[in-house]
């Protein structure tokens, strides 16, 4: 585990608990197969410690605050039987743009469903131009804070399912919780500090609040502002060590956020119609420069074509690389652009091959290799067509351990072939399953949003090879705009 990437989220650990203060806008746990990881399942993959975490209660996606999480059976048994007891103190803040009628009250019902519901509230004062209201649910129904608050004449700012007012993000944040350690028996008050959001209700500031929470130093490239899922549609910022690039979705460009987001910055219009190159529009142009994913090093530039040389959206399948045992095993990385899914592979023992059309970026994936103190002798970067390489690898016989399929949604090739994902990915994914080795794993993904997760699902499992496990994979948190990345982990036998 990168100790530098999860401090930001841990509020307290040791051999029974873990707890984190959980971001708003991400689920407790994962609510299907194809949605993004939940906390429970991003946590799990974080660290061995960690594989057996037991969910003790719950938070709504877009409440933020103290969760707490089970190590033991010793600690998930007391915690059971504590929350069922109602023993357990939670406190919640919330702000509203209406003032509560009463200063402290109780909000209780009876529905048929749920049962009996009942929350304390008490106001404590203004808060700018809203009011801050601490709620103790004495119960713990779905949405048993955010129904009684509008009931009673205050629903939460940016609640819009209960009738509040639009906001940078729901304003309830489960602020502090109290409840008997398992094994010493003392009480424990863990708190969640007051989001700064609840100061500044303002777009940019529950993004940066919203990436500060889940990033760390071993990470410094990532998604700043995901368009209209974070308040702001038609375009979407990435943040590269500090350096920002502005991809603006429309041919409006709104330079009054350049101010706002300071920095050096980049400029570039993705438009159906058009896709320019990124220039500098802020603070002085840069050639090649360093950024940290994970504790790996990837060069990134915005001069040298129409993308930086990183594919961010795949930052989770080369950390679920990085994990894996893959001394004395092969990979083979089709599409490879700048090499750094095979960096990863590389950095957890295995032996690549990294096949793409252009030999610039094959060099530029050398770099990377260098950066990582990994000696790309040792490793094969070929140039040509990747179709034409598989006919070539298949009649040698050759195979490997892992092959990571991630082709563009369209390409031509210097010969005139053509390639379209919705239509040919199934071809392509048989081609190389039969590269992969028995009992190896086939890595297929595509961002084509027009293709379903489902057909693409059956598009894979009609690759000609007997698939004994499959495993979806979404984009990272910090995309946070629908999940066009599609990604499918393929065991075959």
């Amino acid at each position: 585990m990168a100790a530098g990437l999860m401090n930001p989220l841990i509020l307290f650990e040791d051999d029974e608990l873990l707890v984190v203060n959980k971001p708003s806008g991400i689920n407790t746990h994962k609510p299907d197969a194809c949605a993004p990881d939940g906390l429970h399942e991003w946590l799990c993959q974080r660290a061995p410690r960690w594989r057996k975490l037991s969910i003790l209660h719950r938070l709504d996606k877009e409440t933020s605050g103290v969760m707490v999480f089970g190590k033991t059976t010793r600690a998930n048994q007391s915690l059971a039987r504590q929350f069922e007891a109602h023993t357990v103190e939670k406190h919640y803040l919330l702000l509203s743009a209406t003032r509560p009628s009463r200063v402290n009250f109780r909000a209780k019902n009876v529905r048929l469903k749920s049962g009996h519901e009942e929350t304390e509230f008490l106001y404590l004062e203004p808060h700018g131009e809203f009011f801050l209201v601490e709620a103790r649910p004495l119960t713990g129904k779905t949405h048993q804070i955010r129904r009684h608050a509008a009931e009673n004449g205050f629903p939460i700012l940016g609640d819009t399912q209960y009738g509040g007012p639009p906001a940078s993000r729901l304003m309830l944040h489960a602020h502090r919780i109290s409840f008997e350690h398992p094994h010493s028996g003392d009480t424990m008050t863990l708190e969640a500090s007051v989001p700064a959001a609840f100061e500044d209700n303002d777009a940019l500031t529950a993004a940066r609040e919203f990436r500060e929470l889940i990033f760390g130093e071993e990470t410094d490239a990532f998604r700043l502002i995901s368009g209209a899922a974070d308040g702001f549609p038609g375009v979407i910022v990435d943040s590269y060590a500090g350096r920002l690039l502005a991809q603006w979705q429309t041919e409006s460009v709104d330079a009054a956020l350049y101010e706002r987001l300071g920095a050096v910055i980049y400029e570039q219009v993705c438009t159906k119609q058009q896709r320019s190159a990124p220039r500098c529009v802020r603070g002085e142009a840069e050639t090649r420069f360093a950024v940290c994913e994970n504790g790996l090093t990837f060069l990134v530039g915005f001069g040298e074509g129409l993308s930086t040389g990183l594919f961010m959206d795949q930052r989770e399948n080369r950390w679920r690389l990085l994990q894996m045992d893959l001394r004395g095993k092969t990979v083979l990385n089709a599409f490879a652009y700048t090499c750094a899914f095979s960096v990863a592979a590389a950095k957890a023992g295995a032996t690549t091959t990294s096949v793409d059309l252009s030999r610039n970026y094959l060099e530029w994936g050398k770099e990377n290799f260098h950066a990582n103190n990994l000696p790309a002798d040792g490793h094969e970067f070929l140039a040509g067509d990747v179709f034409e390489w598989f006919k070539r690898f298949a009649k040698r016989g050759r195979q490997w351990d892992l092959v990571i399929l991630d082709p563009p949604t369209f390409s031509t090739t210097k010969a005139g072939r053509r390639f379209q994902a919705e239509r040919d990915y199934g071809a392509l994914a048989a081609q190389a399953a039969a590269l992969v080795a028995p009992g190896g794993t086939l890595f297929c993904s595509t961002n084509q949003r027009t293709l379903s997760p489902e057909r693409f699902e059956e598009a894979i499992r009609h690759c000609g090879r007997q698939i004994s496990g499959l495993e979806f994979a979404a984009v990272p948190w910090d995309f946070r705009e629908a999940s066009y990345l599609k990604t499918l982990w393929a065991r075959l036998e």
